[in-house]
Parts: C-alpha cells; sequence; structure tokens
C-alpha cells in the first residue's frame, strides 16, 4: 500500500501547478515577481522551490532558511546547468543572506528577486561575471549590505532596496544604474548626498517616497529630522550649480509646523570682483557673503529673490550709500548687516530710524565701520542714534569722521553746530541797522524836498546827481 501512496499524491500535486495560468506581464517583467499564489504548497517534507511551468526559464522558492534554500534549489533542480534566467525568493528568514554560497546558480540567473522576507545583513559577494541585471531585495528589514556584496554585477541595471531599513546605498560596479532606495527609514542624509556626489549616473526611482534622516554627525544640520530626497538633491544641484564660481551651502534646517523641513543656504561670493550684487540668489537663501569686491550700490537688496535674506554682508566694496535699503523686506527682517569699509559718505538716519531692535529683533546687529563719513551739524543725529542702539554696534568705536578723525559718538555739538540763539541775536543787529538807515534816508529826501520849494535849488549831493529821464515827472 506504501508504494502506491506517493504516486498517487504526487499526481495530484502535479495538475495544481500545471492550471496555473500563463503570467505574461511577471514573466516578460525587467525585473521578475511572483505572486504568493505562484509558490509551492507550505506543507513538511514538500520541496520548497519548484520550476514554474508558466514561466520559461523561470523558479520560485518560498518561506526558506538557509539550510531549506539549498535544500530547495537542489531537489527542484535549480542549478546553473537547467539556465534558470529568473528566480524569485519570497519570504526568507535569515540572520545573514551569504552571496558567496550557491554562486553556481547566481551566475546564470539574470533577474533575482528576493522580497517579503527578514533578513538582517546581505554579504558575501556574487560570482565574477555573474549576469544579474535586475536585483530585487525589497521589503526584507535589510540593516546592512556589505560593500563588496554588489561590486561584481557589471550587468546590473535596475536595482531596488526599498522597504528596508538600510542607513546607506550600497557600492555598485556599474556607471548607469537605477535605484529605489524609497521606504528605508535609517537612511542617513549625508550618506545619501555622498551617493549623489560620488555617482551622478545613478538614476534615482519613487524619489517621492524616498526620505532619509539628518544625524549630528550630518554637518548641514544640528538637530535629527526627516528630509525629503528632494531637498537632499537639490542641495547637490545647488552647490554643483552656484551663481558665478561662488559656494553654495546650506545654513540650517527651516522646520516650519505642517511642513516637511526644507534647507536654507548661506552663499559665500567673496573675493570674485564683482561689479554688483548677484542676482537671483538660489531658493531660501538666508546668508550672503559679498566681501571684497567692486559693488559700488546695494541696490539688487530690493530683488524678490532677496525676501528671505537674513545676513548681509558687504566689507571692503565701494558702496557709497545705503539709501537703497529703505523700503525693502531686509530691512525689517535681517538679523546682520555689515557695510565696514566702504565708500559711505553720509548715513541717512531716516533710513536707520526704520530698524526695529526691540522684542524679537535684540539679536539683530550693524557693521558700519571704517567708512569716510563726512560729520556736520546733522552728524549730531547720527550720534544720538547709535548711542540708543550702541549695544547692536559692535563697531560704534570705528565709526568716526573722516575729515576730522574723530568717533562718531563723541562729537561735541557746540563745536559742530552753531548756538540758534547766537544767529538770532545777529538777525536783530541787522535789522537795528537796516531801519537806521531807512529814517535816515527818509529825513534826508524829506529835506531836501523842503530845500527846493523854499530856495529853488537842490542841496548837496542832490544837485550833483545826473539827470534821469524820468525826472520830468517830478518837473
Amino acid at each position: 500500500m506504501k508504494f502506491f501512496h506517493f504516486p498517487i499524491c504526487f499526481a495530484l500535486i502535479l495538475p495544481v501547478y500545471s492550471l496555473l495560468p500563463p503570467d505574461d506581464s511577471s514573466c516578460n517583467n525587467p525585473c521578475f515577481h511572483q505572486p504568493v499564489e505562484a509558490c509551492p504548497p507550505h506543507a513538511p517534507n514538500m520541496c520548497k522551490c519548484r520550476l514554474l511551468p508558466n514561466c520559461q526559464k523561470a523558479a520560485v522558492c518560498c518561506n526558506v532558511t538557509n539550510f531549506t534554500l539549498k535544500e530547495g534549489l537542489a531537489c527542484a533542480n535549480i542549478t546553473a546547468g537547467n539556465g534558470v534566467e529568473s528566480l524569485h525568493i519570497r519570504n526568507a528568514s535569515f540572520d545573514s543572506f551569504n552571496l558567496s554560497l550557491s554562486q553556481s546558480v547566481w551566475r546564470m540567473v539574470r533577474y533575482l528577486t528576493i522580497t517579503d522576507g527578514n533578513i538582517s545583513r546581505i554579504d558575501g559577494e556574487f560570482a565574477k561575471h555573474s549576469r544579474v541585471s535586475c536585483l530585487n531585495l525589497s521589503s526584507n528589514h535589510i540593516n546592512t549590505i556589505e560593500d563588496r556584496a554588489l561590486g561584481t554585477l557589471y550587468n546590473l541595471s535596475i536595482l531596488d532596496l526599498s522597504y528596508n531599513n538600510l542607513t546607506e546605498v550600497p557600492s555598485v560596479r556599474k556607471e548607469s544604474v537605477t535605484l529605489d532606495i524609497s521606504n528605508n527609514s535609517n537612511l542617513i542624509c549625508s550618506k545619501l548626498k555622498d551617493t549623489l556626489v560620488s555617482r551622478p549616473e545613478i538614476i534615482f526611482n519613487n524619489e517621492n517616497n524616498t526620505f532619509c534622516i539628518t544625524s549630528r554627525d550630518f554637518v548641514w544640520f544640528q538637530t535629527a529630522e526627516t528630509l525629503p530626497f528632494s531637498q537632499v538633491k537639490a542641495v547637490h544641484e545647488l552647490q554643483k550649480n552656484c551663481y558665478h564660481n561662488c559656494t553654495c551651502e546650506t545654513y540650517r534646517l527651516n522646520l516650519s509646523q505642517g511642513k516637511l523641513p526644507t534647507f536654507e543656504v548661506a552663499m559665500n561670493c567673496s573675493g570674485k570682483e564683482f561689479l554688483s550684487l548677484p542676482i537671483p540668489l538660489p531658493d531660501n537663501t538666508i546668508m550672503l557673503d559679498v566681501s571684497n569686491n567692486n559693488i559700488t550700490s546695494i541696490k539688487e537688496l530690493s530683488d524678490p529673490s532677496y525676501q528671505n535674506l537674513r545676513h548681509f554682508i558687504a566689507d571692503n566694496n565701494k558702496i557709497s550709500s545705503i539709501q537703497p535699503l529703505e523700503g525693502t523686506k531686509f530691512i525689517s527682517n535681517f538679523e546682520t548687516l555689515s557695510l565696514q569699509r566702504n565708500h559711505i559718505k553720509i548715513l541717512e538716519t531716516y533710513v536707520l530710524d526704520n530698524i526695529q531692535f526691540e522684542r524679537n529683533y535684540n539679536q539683530r546687529k550693524v557693521k558700519l565701520g571704517f567708512n569716510k563719513l563726512q560729520c556736520d551739524c546733522n552728524t549730531m543725529k547720527l550720534k544720538v542714534w547709535l548711542l540708543s542702539k550702541i549695544n547692536h554696534i559692535p563697531d560704534h568705536d570705528d565709526i568716526k569722521c573722516y575729515d576730522l578723525n574723530v568717533k562718531v559718538i563723541e562729537l561735541d555739538a557746540g563745536k559742530m553746530c552753531q548756538d540758534p540763539q547766537q544767529w538770532t541775536d545777529y538777525i536783530y543787529y541787522i535789522i537795528g541797522v537796516e531801519v537806521v538807515l531807512l529814517v535816515v534816508l527818509i529825513s534826508k529826501v524829506t529835506y531836501d524836498y523842503w530845500i527846493f520849494k523854499s530856495s529853488g535849488y537842490l542841496p548837496w549831493p542832490a544837485n550833483k546827481m545826473p539827470r534821469l529821464p524820468c525826472d520830468w515827472l517830478c518837473e
């Protein structure tokens, strides 16, 4: 009876496989993937792997461990000799999946998919000259992939590492690879950026679901936050395409409630021989350093691309006026304004009066030292402003009258301005003299007229004056 039991069961099992309908989409997909229904029956002593009758040169293994995978490949006759090119391993449980094992099988496989399992680590390496062109390791909880593991895959074109716990992108040999690293919650932003820098030819798939975390060893930011891949990619593009050889770096992470974090940009254009401020600034530029150039005006501060600027450093240029600051968003929002060593002769106090230092603006700093100020009585208004804001003007001792070599905060109003009372006295004296002269003139004319009427001649000096064409009117 036992002799006939096995063949009967075997005959009953075989039709189950043959009844599976051909699935051309899953067989012809560049990355081979089979549904759970394609797995061998989950029963004791059953082979864990099988060749697929509905897919040419394809096989599937399910619910395997290190031991049962090797056993299943053998019992299903999946070897390099039978030409299997597509293999899907589902629900594998490995502490470590060593690629060096079963190398004879991997050598001929072109499409290798290992998904929906529980694998902590991928180590070992594929055999040299492996044919794998698509490798799908998604949804396995993988923490680490050894550096050399994928180093021999010269034909690799598609690599899917989504839904794992990776912290960095593993090294790949092929120059052009389409990579899906989405939904790896432990991916570190600095590692991801390093990949963008070292492997610019990699094409990232599913970018909208790719996020990374910032960490304290990541120099951009000081807190651990989740950052979308688009922001990391934008940083890479920013650094690569910064304005006219300027240096663009991330300044800090901007955290807004209800919004994804975004980075803020620091742009350094010092010593570039610029004649004007750069336009436009990159998005979210918060800091701009244009020191040591030949800039003559700051009128570009009114450009819309400057709306987020908070720190503006333009020392050692040829700027002649701060008047363009008036009415800009910068003067309302800035934290640092530095215009040292320029050609400013007059600091318009009506512009400076618009700067608020109270409440939320107590961290503001303004540096205006070492300019060529020409001082007069109006400069006393600047002195009053400096003294009232002295805690926010760290270089107040360097703001001097260029023509007098005196600190503005030490100017003497008595020497710079005349006393208004003295000028009033002078005016009174002048008016008094004019009144006396007018009385004398009227008296002289009246006297001359009386003499002329009484004696018929004009007294001296009236008779010596030449006759005028209008004298006949008087006659």
